[in-house]
């Protein structure tokens, strides 16, 4: 008597302690959105890190150069940048979200870098910091955040609606399926620099 009343309390806990586990990690596809757009707002490595294979958040999460000028940038990206999760549909291991976002108006940062750019190399071709390819990088990163500086400083903001889909991983999680056009839509319409 004593053995079974033994294997049933173990088997009791055990339960119970896998049931509280798994509270613990399961999440709903509307957690996976918002943790999503809230860890890319706030640039959480933890977050960031599931999604690198997508040129955006590989590029705002490994881009070189001097910290305070890539901070410069990652504050004006996300200056006007919100979101509402206005509803989700769910039918077996997939989902889909539908987001209203609201974001500056990066869309011609990278002409406008482009047109920078060219201008101060071409102002500045016969001086020796032109062939340094670490100052030119610095220069360009610079440029280029000035652009996204002041398309955030413009006050011009994007509404716009996007669709996230999400996969359910069989571990009581959902996983965003990410694409460079949902990223690019995300972000107002960003474009990166070839190099």
């Amino acid at each position: 008597m004593q053995h079974i009343l033994k294997t049933v309390i173990t088997l009791l806990i055990s339960l119970l302690m896998q049931s509280g586990v798994v509270n613990l990690i399961s999440t709903t596809p509307h957690d996976a959105v918002s943790d999503f757009l809230d860890g890319l707002k706030n640039r959480d490595s933890s977050v960031m890190e599931k999604y690198m294979d997508d040129s955006y958040v590989n590029f705002i999460t490994n881009v070189q150069g001097d910290d305070a000028v890539v901070e410069r940038m990652n504050e004006a990206l996300f200056r006007n940048f919100s979101y509402k999760i206005e509803k989700i549909k769910t039918k077996d291991d997939v989902a889909v979200a539908k987001v209203s976002i609201t974001s500056g108006d990066f869309s011609n940062v990278l002409s406008g870098y482009e047109s920078a750019s060219y201008e101060y190399i071409t102002d500045n071709l016969q001086s020796d910091e032109i062939a340094d390819k670490d100052y030119l990088n610095a220069k360009c990163l610079e440029i280029y955040v000035q652009q996204v500086e002041a398309a955030a400083d413009s006050g011009t903001v994007l509404e716009t609606v996007v669709y996230i889909p999400m996969i359910d991983d069989g571990y009581y999680g959902w996983n965003i399926i990410m694409t460079d056009d949902l990223m690019k839509t995300v972000l107002g319409n960003l474009q990166m620099p070839a190099s």
